[in-house]
């Protein structure tokens, strides 16, 4: 398992009956978390101290209620494998703040890889992150060295994404913000003859690309894979795919992925380590394909 455990600047301090209480960068917050299906072990008093609450509407979307508005400047400091970064949050209507604290093991894999492959080609990586939302994972891999293409169908968080690249003093030209749709923009390498050493790809569950396209995971995850694998390089490159969709197994990821091109491929779960006991709250699955060996 990957697991996210308690940062300086964020806690997960209890969850249960589809919620989830937190501490984000000193804002106490209750937000909706549906894979918490078990009972809460603080009593309704700690969850009353939250500040920040969400609530979510019959049409499918939601609102915040703040007792104190947090700072419009609020941001997420952490160190990743030792470099300092700083990512800004924003408390959206269905509940996010731009960051993913799950997500915390993902980008020291990626920042250890991309140095490993930095070092082995001699030059710096090509990757690529589709569905990459506010872009903390393509600001970890152009800090470690990476020439990153980050692909997101949203112009708002590719302008959140920037806010945060210069925050935490990453080169502009290292990280090219494409609006587009995944699958468009993997058709587009092939026929290009475009071939990228990393991709990484975080797709949900169901979206709209740019132009409205449709995205169902269950539908196109295994043709946007057999292209991801078109336009990845045979030796010495990674994939990193991710699953947040009910029903999806780890197995099942794994069979999507597999290629005789892998030296190893890893797969598990993602999770977040509560603050003060030993559960974890589920978030997701994932499996990584390596053309190199590590050592």
């Amino acid at each position: 398992m990957m697991i996210t455990k308690s940062l300086s600047h964020y806690q997960l301090l209890d969850s249960g009956l589809g919620r989830k209480l937190e501490i984000i960068s000193g804002v106490r917050v209750n937000r909706a978390s549906p894979q918490a299906i078990w009972t809460p072990s603080l009593k309704d008093p700690d969850w009353n101290l939250a500040s920040s609450t969400v609530i979510r509407t019959k049409d499918g979307g939601g609102k915040w209620e703040h007792r104190n508005t947090p700072s419009p400047e609020l941001t997420f400091p952490i160190d990743v494998e030792g470099r300092p970064f700083q990512f800004r949050l924003k408390f959206t209507s269905f509940g996010h703040c731009g960051v993913f604290f799950e997500q915390v093991p993902v980008w020291e894999w990626l920042f250890r890889e991309v140095q490993l492959l930095k070092d082995k080609l001699g030059r710096a990586p090509k990757v690529v992150n589709l569905f990459g939302y506010t872009g903390c994972a393509s600001i970890v891999m152009a800090a470690a060295g990476a020439e990153v293409f980050h692909v997101d169908s949203s112009k708002g968080v590719l302008d959140w994404g920037k806010e945060s690249q210069a925050l935490s003093r990453v080169p502009e030209a290292s990280i090219r913000w494409v609006q587009g749709d995944a699958q468009e923009f993997i058709r587009h390498s092939f026929k290009k003859t475009f071939v990228y050493d990393g991709i990484l790809a975080d797709p949900p569950s169901w979206g709209h690309g740019v132009k409205k396209e449709v995205w169902d995971f269950e539908k196109h995850i295994h043709l946007l894979v057999e292209g991801l694998l078109s336009v990845l390089q045979k030796d010495n490159s990674f994939l990193f795919l991710t699953s947040h969709t009910h029903g999806v197994q780890t197995e099942a990821l794994r069979n999507l992925i597999m290629d005789k091109r892998w030296k190893s491929i890893d797969a598990g779960e993602l999770g977040v380590k509560h603050h003060r006991d030993d559960r974890v709250l589920p978030a997701g699955i994932y499996v990584a394909g390596k053309s190199y060996r590590s050592s």
